[in-house]
């Protein structure tokens, strides 16, 4: 097994064909929130599994004010699984996380559930 960590553009270093089935795994993590465009980084992390591939995300669901679609956790989801992913846990917390910028606490850039 291997482990890689890449700097650069998620979807454009990953969304090519050449990294199609290319992992068995991909672990993200305080990372989704980031995506301007939430079904390209779904569709990318689709696109580089094998079939029966494990996608495993863990952070919070703060979205960036880049973010083009901010989908309610409820959304994202549904979302997820029209992608292909059949979802075996999911868990929100209601607790918001100051992790990149104090404002981040501020309950009204939170996503409804």
């Amino acid at each position: 097994p291997s482990l890689s960590y890449t700097v650069g553009d998620f979807v454009t270093t990953y969304a090519s064909s050449a990294k199609h089935g290319m992992y068995g795994s991909v672990a993200t993590c305080f990372f989704i929130d980031t995506a301007t465009n939430i079904y390209e980084y779904i569709s990318t992390i689709r696109n580089m599994l094998r079939n029966n591939g494990v996608w495993i995300n863990l952070g919070p669901v703060q979205w960036h004010r880049n973010a083009q679609l901010q989908p309610s956790t409820n959304e994202l989801r549904d979302i997820i699984e029209l992608a292909g992913f059949r979802v075996l846990h999911w868990e929100v917390s209601e607790k918001l996380v100051a992790y990149r910028h104090p404002d981040d606490v501020d309950s009204s850039r939170r996503p409804k559930s």
